[in-house]
């Protein structure tokens, strides 16, 4: 059999393969690094989400968020339109963030609409209580 056509080994000094083998390693690293990271930007478009924000501020407004909690509405309604925005440009992580932070300011909106609401009526009807008392007393024999 003729030598000269067989592989030879590749010998390198023992530093050379642990530079080799380091390299070799970190490229592999470096290589599902940047693998788990395309899969975790590669989310789906929150469409759900978007319905639910846009739910949210509906709820709020037929809650009377307009009149009574306008400063929080009027966030949650800014922060939906940045949103959408968000989704045309396809950063569905930045949509979805925004669209629960919709969400929460919605809510809060709601809260502090029906809030004041209560608060109107429990007023009322102390001043109803007050003007009860007072026609009590002046129509009672004394």
């Amino acid at each position: 059999m003729n030598n000269a056509l067989a592989p030879r080994a590749l010998t390198l000094p023992a530093t050379s393969r642990y530079h080799v083998a380091r390299l070799l390693s970190l490229t592999a690293v470096t290589a599902l690094a940047l693998m788990l990271m395309a899969c975790a930007t590669k989310i789906a478009a929150p469409t759900q989400e978007l319905a639910l924000s846009r739910a949210a501020i509906e709820a709020a407004t037929r809650a009377g968020a307009a009149e009574l909690a306008p400063t929080e509405l009027n966030i949650a309604r800014q922060k939906q339109a940045m949103a959408d925005t968000a989704m045309t440009q396809e950063q569905y992580d930045r949509a979805l963030l925004l669209s629960n932070e919709v969400q929460v300011d919605a809510r809060l909106a709601e809260a502090k609409a029906r809030s004041n609401r209560a608060d109107r009526a429990a007023s009322e009807l102390r001043e109803d209580g007050r003007v009860l008392r007072q026609e009590i007393d002046r129509t009672a024999p004394r």
